[in-house]
């Protein structure tokens, strides 16, 4: 199932990074250790502002309804799932194909999505998905 299909207002990404850890000796020294070639934990966080609660015809498209919809159908932080590429529309091409590498990257909600109420049927809602690597 994919992240409903609505434009976001703002994004922030952060780009993965190599699985590794940071081993010190007594004496003081430090070395690192690789635990993989391909980056993990990426952060995208969407933010739309200004969304109807639901439109006037009571169907959940483009709406807060339908982000809070996804989020309990994904069981909350459980499932993960693809994202739309309307997400993305209005970035570079080219950072937009860095984001989305390695393409079989798939996004989960890093916590539940919070809805500031702005006035009777229109909210901002904050969504925050991290990104991990499907075999």
């Amino acid at each position: 199932m994919s992240f409903p299909n609505i434009r976001p207002t703002t994004r922030s990404f952060t780009m993965g990074d190599y699985p590794s850890k940071t081993y010190r000796s007594l004496s003081g020294v430090t070395f690192r250790r690789s635990f993989g070639n391909k980056q993990t934990g990426y952060t995208l966080d969407l933010q739309f502002k200004n969304i109807g609660d639901q439109n006037e015809l009571k169907q959940y498209s483009g709406t807060t309804r339908e982000i809070l919809q996804h989020y309990i159908d994904m069981d909350g932080t459980l499932d993960s799932f693809s994202v739309p590429y309307r997400v993305f529309v209005g970035m570079d091409d080219k950072v937009e194909a860095l984001i989305k590498n390695p393409p079989n990257i798939k996004w989960r909600y890093a916590e539940s999505p919070n809805v500031q109420s702005v006035q009777p049927g229109v909210s901002t809602v904050t969504v925050k998905l991290v990104g991990e690597l499907e075999a």
